[in-house]
Parts: structure tokens; sequence; C-alpha cells
């Protein structure tokens, strides 16, 4: 009987000597919550990092351009070519915001899509104007925002950064251009041999 009072003893010494869960268990769930948190936010922004292969112009008209509170869709336009260049005129640009047009090689029957806007920031942007994953042509400017029109995807204008949507890796892509007197120059190789990023 000893045995059996002396073992109940030891267990109610037990039972008022515990005072809650281990210190360390809880760190150690406080580290992984943490981690975790910080792996996601990395892969998050990580994720909404657009795949370039150029290095698109960097011609600012001077003033800075803001959108809030509009909507703006493009207004299609006509190109020339000039010395194995695509030529636009700068002012259709500035004046409609953001334009569309098609570039067409007749020798290879190749198409591609073109638009061109003024980012917040005042750059000109130029950009092969496809949402590669739905194969969108078509987008709209809201509130300092590219937008597809088919699946709803985002993009900041001045860099085009993805904030939401299903293809947020795969923007509109940049690609270089020249000013001369009021006209942009792009080069016609850069479309001739443009291939889809996926």
């Amino acid at each position: 009987m000893d045995k059996r009072n002396e073992l109940k003893e030891k267990l109610m010494k037990e039972e008022e000597r515990y005072k809650g869960p281990n210190k360390v268990i809880i760190f150690m769930f406080i580290f992984i919550a943490i981690v975790g948190l910080g792996a996601f936010v990395f892969n998050a922004k990580k994720n909404s990092m657009p795949i370039k292969r150029y290095t698109g112009g960097n011609y600012n008209i001077g003033k800075s351009m803001n959108y809030k509170g509009k909507e703006i869709n493009m207004t299609d336009i006509s190109y020339q070519i000039e010395n194995k260049k695509l030529v636009l005129d700068l002012n259709q640009v500035i004046n409609n915001k953001i334009i569309y047009t098609v570039y067409r090689n007749k020798s290879s029957n190749k198409e591609v899509p073109l638009a061109a806007y003024i980012a917040p920031s005042g750059r000109l942007v130029v950009v092969i104007a496809m949402c590669e994953p739905c194969r969108s042509q078509r987008f709209r400017i809201r509130n300092n925002i590219l937008v597809c029109e088919t699946c709803g995807t985002r993009w900041f204008l001045n860099d085009l950064r993805g904030i939401s949507g299903g293809c947020v890796k795969y923007p509109p892509e940049e690609i270089p251009y020249k000013i001369i007197n009021g006209k942009i120059y792009i080069d016609l190789n850069i479309l001739d041999n443009w291939r889809l990023r996926i």
C-alpha cells in the first residue's frame, strides 16, 4: 500500500509542476511559421516578375501621366516600313494613350501584334501585344494598370510587374525602339524573329 501511496504522491507532485507546453516546442512552431511565411512572400514576389528577353526603350515624353479613375481602350493605328524598320507616329501614342497595330510579314505570313503606351512615369513603352498563356492581343489601361481583355490579368504600367491573374509572368513583352523626329522606329529583325516565351 505504501508503494501505491508513494506513486500517487509522486504523480500529484508532477501534476503540480506542469506549467504548460514546452517552451522549445512553442519556439519551434513560431520559427516554422515565420520561415513558411517568408518563403511564401519571397516566392510570390519572384513569380510576379516578368520573363524578359529584351530591354525596352527609355524615351520619356517629359511629363508624367495619371490614369487614375480612367479606363482607356486600345486605338488601332497603321504603320509604315522604312529601311527595315517599322515606324509608328509618337503623337498618335501620346494622344490616344495606348495604341494597337499588327505587323504583317508578307513573305512569311507571320503576324505580330504591337502596342505602345505612355506609362505613368512618362516613359514610352512598346510591347508585343500578347498575353501569351491566354493568347489575348487586346489590353486596356485602368487606373494606372494594364489589364488583359481576355483573362483579366493585371500588370503595373511602369514595369509590367504582375499584380494578379493567371498570366502575371507573361505580360506583353517589351521591345527596344528608337525615337527620331517624332517617329518610333522598331527593328523588323526583332519582329520577324519573335517567338512565344512559353
